[in-house]
């Protein structure tokens, strides 16, 4: 492969840019996922996607063998993301944890569970596995010694890692982790209030799974004064509450999943202290419909992209509102809430985005039946992912009428979807 003219002639230093560029990911590798995203409302979605991350390793095998040369350049590059599998992994590169842009300790599932309504959109991207938690030492902590400060922006981190940190003088915590903008802490329990102090810089946090506060709740964390982006997971009414005390004056997207029976009750207050500067709320109930009390659209005066699972709709908005993306967190087979979703196509004059749970790969042959009048669409049935295309079609002509624009959960409209396939059927032709 060397001998070639094209490996001979391209100098080492273009080669180093082509095969960085190969190896980087726009999505994954962006500490403020949200914020740059053309869509927000879908962003965190495929950021957590460990796919993503998968396929950057391949790339970066394929390339390696490739030829000699290319070899040392790959080795040379940054290492943009480093997983390890372990958190007492004691053989693992101190190098590769030193350099990496985005590290990821323990073990991520990708999990997938469309068609159940109790795994909240949003949360099952990201789960800790019990190997990860269940570990005896440190990696972070036990390299300390020898590394002064990471490179990592994103710090993806199981609770045991973060505990074995915070043994550790915070001096020198806060130096390890001067450039970390994006923290996950996984399946953490609780919300550690050490956060502000050793990641004064963090614009985006997402937390897994909190159950209690032992005791936290007489301290509140009112250091976040960069934080734009919260994603959180909260089952008890003290966590909520006691959230909502924290001050967050950059905060412009949160993301809340729960299953509380209370979160009705306490929903109004926690969006009275952080909802007039949001311009996205995205909210998974997996233990009932989402009932706002009170005018939402005061209390949520600039949002633009809005998502629930299923709910009992305010009024549309006035018209001066800026609420432009409504997202359908909801994957269960609800028909009465996609007859609520079609009259708000046909109604909130604002709205130009309806984000739907469904995909088209799933139902694409009964869509065209259905576009085509080869079955009824009076009658409903549901499909084997639980989402019935009836009432997705039904949906899609509402939205068509009125020009809104209508997405599967990917962000792909109907028409895109069948351009997309038809590109792929070209490709695998000319191949």
């Amino acid at each position: 492969m060397e001998s070639l003219p094209v490996f001979v002639s391209v100098p080492p230093e273009i080669w180093f840019k082509i095969l960085g560029f190969v190896l980087w990911d726009d999505i994954i590798f962006d500490p403020d996922p949200v914020s740059s995203s053309p869509q927000p409302h879908l962003a965190l979605r495929s950021w957590h996607n460990t796919e993503r991350t998968l396929e950057i390793s391949k790339r970066r095998f394929v390339l390696r063998s490739v030829s000699r040369t290319w070899r040392d350049i790959v080795d040379t590059l940054p290492s943009y993301h480093f997983q390890s599998t372990e958190t007492n992994d004691a053989t693992t590169d101190e190098f590769s944890l030193q350099r990496a842009h985005r590290l990821q300790l323990g073990t991520s599932t990708n999990r997938s569970n469309r068609g159940n309504r109790h795994c909240c959109k949003g949360y099952n991207y990201w789960n800790l596995s019990d190997s990860a938690e269940s570990g005896t030492s440190s990696i972070l902590a036990d390299h300390m010694s020898s590394i002064d400060t990471l490179r990592a922006e994103i710090l993806i981190i199981p609770r045991s890692e973060w505990n074995a940190l915070m043994k550790k003088p915070l001096d020198d915590v806060r130096q390890l982790l001067s450039k970390v903008r994006a923290l996950l802490i996984e399946y953490s329990g609780f919300i550690p209030t050490d956060i502000p102090m050793v990641c004064p810089n963090i614009t985006f946090l997402a937390i897994h799974a909190i159950t209690d506060l032992r005791g936290y709740s007489g301290i509140i964390p009112s250091a976040f004064s960069s934080l734009s982006t919260l994603q959180l997971f909260i089952n008890t009414e003290e966590c909520l509450n006691w959230v909502g005390k924290w001050g967050l004056p950059s905060l412009r997207y949160l993301e809340l999943a729960t299953t509380l029976d209370a979160f009705q009750e306490c929903l109004p207050y926690f969006l009275n202290n952080v909802g007039q500067e949001l311009i996205s709320l995205q909210i998974s109930d997996a233990s009932n419909p989402i009932h706002f009390l009170g005018d939402i659209w005061d209390i949520l005066p600039r949002v633009r992209y809005l998502g629930l699972t299923m709910s009992i709709l305010p009024p549309p908005p006035p018209p001066n509102h800026p609420l432009q993306v409504f997202s359908n967190r909801e994957h269960g087979h609800y028909r009465s809430w996609r007859d609520h979703l079609k009259i708000m196509a046909e109604k909130w004059v604002g709205v130009q985005c309806i984000s739907d749970a469904h995909t088209w790969d799933c139902m694409a042959k009964e869509f065209l039946d259905l576009q085509h009048d080869l079955t009824s669409p009076d009658i409903h049935s549901l499909n084997k992912f639980c989402i019935c295309s009836r009432c997705v079609y039904s949906l899609y002509i509402a939205c068509e009428k009125r020009g809104v624009r209508y997405e599967d959960e990917y962000g792909r409209t109907w028409a895109e979807y069948n351009f997309g396939q038809r590109s792929n059927l070209l490709q695998a032709v000319e191949i």
